[in-house]
């Protein structure tokens, strides 16, 4: 069963899960594999659009079956280090962000969501540490569909319950 690697930290609007992992990846792939079409597809997604025309969607795959896509507003991007932004969905607005860094040969990846107050980190948390673990296994060049939802949750879900803040 696969282990908690994140929690939750106050910030600046109230609380948020953040996921830190440390890979041995260098910042560029693993930005690559977080912020374009190609290295988003193999794990998570569909991205659309470009940041300079203001029309970026994001939709996420799940069995070979494409969600409806995301409006995704970019707030911050230090490229490779810092990506902050927000999808806009029939789910809502979630406030995403994404922090690399590297020493010693080996990076972190910080990944982030600003929790609001209705929703539920208990199944938010296991969901990011289900497609955090995707793109890890994408950047090994493994198969993703060995990550399994059922491992992830309701397994993770008592780590990422507000009692626990």
């Amino acid at each position: 069963m696969p282990q908690p690697h994140g929690g939750f930290e106050a910030s600046p609007t109230g609380l948020r899960i953040v996921i830190e992992r440390e890979v041995g990846f260098g910042l560029e792939e693993i930005w690559d594999a977080f912020t374009t079409p190609e290295g988003l597809e193999p794990w998570v997604g569909v991205l659309r659009g470009t940041r300079e025309a203001g029309d970026l969607q994001f939709s996420m795959v799940e069995g070979g079956q494409e969600a409806s896509p995301a409006n995704l507003r970019i707030h911050r991007c230090r490229a490779p280090h810092e990506l902050s932004f927000t999808t806009d969905s029939e789910y809502g607005a979630w406030n995403l962000g994404l922090e690399l860094s590297r020493q010693d040969g080996v990076s972190t990846i910080r990944f982030i969501q600003d929790l609001g107050l209705t929703d539920d980190p208990s199944t938010i948390g296991p969901g990011w540490e289900y497609y955090v673990q995707r793109a890890i296994v994408s950047l090994e060049g493994g198969d993703v569909e060995s990550v399994k939802w059922d491992d992830y949750y309701p397994a993770l879900a008592p780590a990422y319950t507000r009692a626990s803040e």
